[in-house]
């Protein structure tokens, strides 16, 4: 989504944040099919009807896609003029709200009670995402008057009656209840305990990209910085030590990668990932610490994901020699200056 990019224009002006604004909604055909927008969308296969309201509430950050990184309702048909207030629960880290056709865009927001409004008068659909969470799902869409749809498995829809949509006036909503589900945070509760994670960061675009590997978090220097990223299949992703609290290491049993337990500052490991799916490594040290990271690759989760091994960028042959060099070089040059036994830490 091209219209992503505004977020500079809009972070520090303070004009978006819990206003209500006037939207400009696209204006739809007889029909609308939003099959493909809501491909990846868990509860995308009904419209909330919510029509005859003032202002309706869009809870963000809800159980659904993987972890907290959904809308509910995810999709909600209102009356002309009606005010949509889009309002944080506080999971699943960083989140916008952006439109497909770039007529709003949000802020990020991570506290809960954050809020953001549209009143919207035209006639029409708007499709609308998180922009750094789109890929995974995190998609929804406003039907605005009398205006036909297609849902994701054929359904068609046309002001029918569905869940209830919260209308911000009292009590909590029951997605409320269902995203505390621990199960559900931070990619199935992978990252519930890492209290530097504050969302997926976005880096797809780049061919490498560094994770320090003891920098502060966690209650000491025992934190992946960044703690989850998204990258593009090929990417290099490059772990380099920067912490001296203990001797760490970086490894995902399910995919089949673990570099050298290490000490010390300035090693490195690398790897590049063929394929989309999805990584979730640790310090097995400090793992219960919260010491974990997550890599999505391209339109992961999948249920296997390759590493192409240490060192190894796609398709580059010098740079895979000078990686294999770089990083496991490193590491045995460095392995008799730590001596397990002697670790307090």
């Amino acid at each position: 989504m091209t219209t992503y990019s505004r977020r500079e224009m809009l972070i520090g002006t303070g004009a978006l944040m819990g206003s209500a604004l006037l939207a400009r909604p696209a204006r739809a055909a007889d029909a609308t099919d939003l099959t493909e927008w809501l491909a990846k969308t868990d509860g995308a296969d009904t419209v909330v009807d919510a029509t005859g309201r003032d202002e309706v509430v869009v809870e963000v950050g809800t159980a659904g896609n993987g972890g907290d990184f959904g809308f509910s309702p995810a999709v909600v048909r209102v009356s002309p003029e009606t005010t949509v207030t889009w309002k944080w629960t506080g999971k699943g880290g960083s989140h916008n709200v952006v439109a497909e056709d770039g007529t709003f865009e949000s802020e990020y927001y991570s506290d809960a009670g954050a809020t953001f409004a549209q009143t919207v008068s035209t006639a029409g659909v708007i499709p609308y995402a998180c922009a750094p969470h789109s890929a995974m799902g995190m998609r929804g869409a406003l039907v605005v008057g009398d205006v036909e749809v297609t849902l994701p498995g054929g359904t068609g829809a046309s002001g029918e009656a569905g869940a209830s949509a919260s209308d911000g006036s009292t009590g909590e909503s029951e997605s409320d209840e269902t995203s505390a589900d621990a199960s559900a945070q931070s990619f199935d509760g992978w990252l519930a305990g890492t209290d530097n994670y504050d969302g997926l960061e976005d880096h797809r675009g780049e061919s490498e990209v560094t994770i320090e590997v003891g920098a502060t978090g966690n209650g000491g220097e025992f934190a992946f910085e960044p703690a989850a990223i998204h990258i593009d299949p090929g990417t290099v992703v490059r772990w380099e030590w920067v912490g001296t609290a203990g001797a760490y290491d970086v490894m995902d049993e399910q995919v089949g990668y673990a570099s050298d337990q290490l000490r010390g500052t300035g090693h490195e490991y690398a790897l590049a990932f063929d394929g989309d799916g999805l990584s979730k490594y640790e310090c097995t040290k400090y793992g219960d610490k919260g010491m974990r990271g997550v890599v999505l690759v391209g339109d992961g989760p999948v249920d296997v994901l390759t590493p192409k091994g240490v060192g190894v960028a796609a398709g580059t042959v010098g740079l895979a020699t000078a990686g294999a060099v770089l990083g496991v070089g490193l590491h045995l040059r460095t392995m008799s200056e730590y001596d397990p036994e002697r670790d307090d830490n």
